[in-house]
């Protein structure tokens, strides 16, 4: 058995994933579409807004288009690692196959030990880095076929929509920029001095109106569209899905969302995975990075790319029969809750 993997065994011993949040007045509830301990889910229901910006600093953020999209749920925070855990044990994922450290190469949120694969104590309720698009696909397989819902990854548009709204906010909450450190986990860095794993919705101050957490200045967020800088010119209006195939340029890049502070520091390597941008990757796109690097990285830009802070969320959709009622919830339980 390598060293390596000895030692990475060896930090996660006698762990467990039991990490509860501190409940929130500021808390919007979502409810649980797919059944209990699969996330709480967000109605976000149809609807028409301006994708993109024209100032945008890269040209991959233009033009301004209008989109419009149905009724969709979309998880209100990131996957966790416990419920990562649940379906790498449920598939039975070999060790190969998801062998990567998450967060900290050292530490571990996620192990494999005695035959299972456990998540270390305190994380279990941190959002999963879920080593690759690969991987983030497969979970929502596993969880369209457990579910018998069609569950998957969210399109760039979606995501942006569920940040910006009808009303083209710049933040998630709004236009206000002020009390940041209240709304969003932006530290971004591999310091000795932070933490480096938080609870998903530890920050409701910056949810959006509807209740999504963490957006901005948490994760680094898969979406399911193929990477193409000129996407926005020929983008369709209803439902853009991202383009049909890779761009021969970027023959194995896919989206990315969440916005980024600045380039990932450990020690005395810098690398730089995403778009610079301003604020945080803020709301709208052009302060959101699209795109894998194409340069100062030593990777191959392919869709299992792996890294530390590379994380996703689930849309679950909803059928063409039940979403023609309305911008209701077609579930008794599919719609933001009250806050408490």
């Amino acid at each position: 058995m390598p060293r390596l993997y000895l030692l990475l065994v060896a930090t996660t011993l006698n762990c467990s994933c039991e990490s509860p949040v501190a409940p929130s007045q500021n808390r919007v509830m979502g409810r649980e579409v797919l059944g209990t301990g699969f996330g709480e889910f967000i109605f976000i229901p149809a609807g028409e807004f301006v994708m993109g910006r024209h100032g945008g600093e890269n040209p991959d953020e233009r033009p301004e288009h209008a989109v419009k999209l149905p009724a969709f749920h979309i998880g209100r925070v990131p996957v966790t690692n416990s419920q990562f855990v649940r379906f790498l044990n449920s598939t039975r994922t070999a060790p190969a196959e998801f062998f990567l450290p998450q967060v900290d190469f050292l530490c571990p949120s996620i192990s494999f030990i005695d035959g299972k694969w456990e998540c270390r104590r305190g994380t279990g309720t941190s959002a999963v880095a879920c080593q690759d698009w690969s991987m983030a696909d497969k979970y929502c397989q596993w969880l369209s076929a457990t579910s018998q819902q069609k569950c998957r990854l969210p399109t760039e548009a979606e995501w942006e929509y569920v940040g910006r709204g009808k009303d083209g906010r710049r933040f998630p909450w709004g236009n206000d920029e002020a009390k940041l450190t209240q709304r969003i986990w932006g530290w971004r860095g591999w310091t000795p001095s932070e933490p480096t794993s938080m609870p998903v919705g530890s920050f409701p101050d910056g949810a959006s109106p509807e209740g999504v957490c963490d957006l901005i200045g948490y994760m680094d967020e898969l979406c399911a569209d193929w990477y193409d800088p000129g996407y926005y010119v020929y983008s369709p209006k209803h439902q853009p899905k991202g383009p049909n195939e890779p761009h021969s340029r970027f023959p194995n890049t896919k989206v990315a969302r969440g916005g980024l502070e600045r380039s990932y520091t450990s020690g005395s390597l810098v690398v730089r995975f995403f778009h610079d941008s301003e604020f945080f990757g803020i709301l709208p796109s052009s302060y959101l990075p699209r795109g894998w690097s194409r340069s100062k990285a030593s990777f191959r830009e392919r869709p299992d790319l792996a890294y530390g802070r590379l994380g996703f969320r689930v849309v679950v959709e909803i059928p063409r029969s039940q979403e023609e009622q309305g911008d209701k919830p077609p579930l008794e339980d599919a719609g933001p809750g009250d806050r408490k």
